[in-house]
């Protein structure tokens, strides 16, 4: 019995091991996507030089701004960036890089901010107002804990900032000949004493609005199906690379292809006719998804209907054109399934459908614009979250019918009928 199941599992492996494009693509997947999603969440997960980059335009005529963005940059998990490419920031400039998507999260400090937080009398105490400039699509999991952090320190300085001038006058009613240095040195000790206890005091001393750039008209923060449902969506339609190049290499294997050669019809002909039902299938995936998730979550589907039908319609063609490219390059079962998840996991991971890009290394970032990916869940959150126009995500649009374009003739280049 021994000897037959060596026997059977010997004649298993020898069947494996023929065919090495398999053989390449079992091991070279998972190493990819460890590789790939190890990177995308460095920026979550223990690393010391991963920080949150954060924006700052100082308008403050005081010093108070100046003091709570110092100890913002002092901690190790951010990084203050109060200036661009050798330019102090600007509202303006803040804007525009958010919008440009090269920052996700701006904080726009008041000329009063110093003068609101030193009012000497609490009656006369005015409320300090800093301006949170945030991309829509960025998730509150990554907005919130920021803002929070913000406030604490904005607390500190306005205990700072309340101690000396209430030491002052305690000094002047029962102390009026107490020497200036000795007055310091009490002053120094209070003021440093009140700082440690200060992160206990929920009362408010600042209001941090909340507002998006320019152009991104938004009356809400978005929620999780926003963020999420277009993700996974786009993740979700380029399985249909599995489908279209299994049954491609099934009809080559049963000689369809070679019977309908047969017929007056031309490969174009032949081609088109294959690729057409699961272009179709895409779209109504597509439609399924996001129309569920409008009536079940209630997710918005944004102002442009014109913008979400021709951003599907490139999608769903780049998805096809990849399957093309997979059924021309795979010539076993083993290779199709192999090379289909090695494709779209990897792709789905640097494109952004499983981690957000912005919180990846910006190196990666830039790598998975490379893929159609990025650019498909950049067009759908800027119609759902970022309430943009049709002609703005044109741009998107034409990355992907190059992408489609580029799959499509590579694929019809090496495609074999036989």
């Amino acid at each position: 019995m021994l000897r037959q199941i060596l026997a059977i599992t010997w004649k298993d492996l020898k069947i494996f091991f023929t065919d090495p494009g398999s053989v390449a693509l079992i091991f070279l997947m998972p190493f990819m996507f460890i590789v790939v999603m190890s990177y995308a969440l460095a920026g979550l997960f223990g690393r010391d030089d991963a920080q949150i980059q954060v924006l700052a335009v100082n308008q403050d005529q005081g010093s108070r701004a100046l003091a709570v963005l110092q100890q913002l940059d002092a901690l190790d998990a951010f990084q203050v960036e109060t200036t661009w490419e050798g330019q102090p920031l600007n509202r303006e400039m803040a804007e525009r890089l958010i919008a440009q998507k090269k920052r996700s999260l701006a904080l726009v400090f008041p000329s009063d901010f110093s003068a609101a937080l030193e009012q000497s009398s609490a009656a006369e105490r005015q409320t300090a107002q800093i301006l949170a400039i945030v991309d829509p699509a960025t998730s509150n999991q990554f907005i919130e804990p920021i803002l929070g952090t913000l406030q604490g320190l904005i607390e500190r300085q306005t205990f700072a900032a309340m101690i000396p001038s209430g030491m002052d006058y305690l000094f002047e009613q029962l102390a009026p000949q107490m020497p200036l240095e000795q007055r310091e040195r009490f002053k120094a000790q209070a003021q440093e004493a009140t700082l440690e206890g200060a992160s206990g005091r929920d009362e408010p001393v600042a209001v941090l609005v909340r507002t998006t750039p320019e152009g991104m008209r938004i009356e809400k923060s978005p929620n999780t199906y926003q963020q999420t449902v277009p993700g996974y969506t786009i993740y979700g339609i380029f399985w249909i690379v599995s489908l279209l190049a299994g049954s491609v290499l099934l009809e080559r294997r049963e000689g369809t292809f070679r019977r309908l050669r047969v017929a007056p019809m031309s490969r174009a002909v032949m081609l088109a006719g294959k690729l057409t039902p699961y272009y179709l299938i895409n779209l109504i995936q597509l439609a399924i998804m996001l129309g569920v998730s409008s009536l079940l979550f209630g997710m918005s589907l944004g102002r442009s209907p014109a913008g979400l039908l021709v951003v599907s319609l490139a999608a769903a063609a780049t998805a096809t054109g990849l399957g093309v490219l997979v059924s021309a390059l795979a010539r076993t079962e083993a290779q199709v399934g192999g090379l289909t998840i090695l494709l779209l996991l990897t792709m789905s991971a640097l494109g952004g459908c499983f981690v957000p890009r912005f919180i990846m290394p910006e190196w990666l970032q830039m790598i998975g614009l490379v893929t159609p990916h990025a650019w498909a869940l950049d067009a759908y959150q800027d119609l759902l979250v970022r309430d943009y126009d049709l002609w703005q995500v044109l741009p998107k649009v034409g990355a992907l019918l190059a992408f489609a374009g580029a799959f499509f003739g590579i694929g019809v280049w090496r495609f074999r009928f036989e």
